[in-house]
């Protein structure tokens, strides 16, 4: 109860006790904790990693909000609790029309759950588009990298992916210069002086290369 009613108190949107309980009931049950009751009194560690996860969306909707901020929000669960999570949160996005910014390392997982996406690489946005144009039509060269790492039936027995080299650089020390370079089998020497500009191409893609 503390948990998703907590943003209520701290926003002053409950005018008292039983309207404040409604809407946390309500907000529990819409996130597959049902009966809601059962889950009122219930102490974190008595619930499981998938449930745990259902209160904390329920903490976020339980306000109605128009945007809901997803920083990996199923990494760290099974997979089979993964797809039920999912699920929730494609229903939610379709019931109350709340759009989510599903922030992860996935791009698979992002393909199959976003519209759009934006590829970031040292804390710039160095890709963006549909999630089809992202998946199928790559422009950047560390999104063809990300891709080339996905597992893939289609991909030939015993074929050799190309790793990127070296480490993610120093996000505080950033190089002159495109950021991606010191990685980038692409690179030349103009990629070493001038960071490229984020180039809008068709139907809304854009890539910084």
């Amino acid at each position: 109860l503390e948990i998703v009613s907590e943003a209520l108190d701290v926003q002053r949107l409950a005018r008292d006790p039983a309207e404040r309980n409604t809407r946390v009931e309500r907000a529990l049950e819409e996130a597959g904790l049902r009966p809601p009751v059962a889950y009122l009194e219930r102490y974190p560690h008595e619930l499981s990693g998938g449930q745990r996860q259902r209160v904390a969306i329920a903490a976020a909707m339980v306000l109605d909000p128009e945007i809901v901020i997803a920083d990996e929000p199923v990494s760290m669960l099974d997979v089979s609790i993964r797809a039920g999570i999912l699920r929730l949160m494609l229903d939610l996005r379709e019931r109350h029309g709340v759009a989510f910014l599903f922030i992860t390392h996935d791009l698979a997982l992002a393909w199959a759950f976003a519209d759009r996406i934006a590829v970031m690489y040292l804390g710039r946005i160095i890709e963006i588009g549909s999630a089809e144009q992202i998946v199928r039509a790559p422009r950047h060269p560390y999104t063809r990298a990300l891709l080339a790492v996905l597992p893939s039936r289609s991909a030939p027995r015993g074929r050799r992916r190309e790793l990127l080299a070296g480490e993610v650089g120093d996000a505080s020390r950033l190089p002159a210069g495109c950021r991606f370079a010191p990685r980038c089998p692409l690179a030349f020497n103009r990629c070493g002086t001038e960071e490229p500009p984020l180039i809008q191409l068709e139907n809304g893609q854009a890539s910084a290369c």
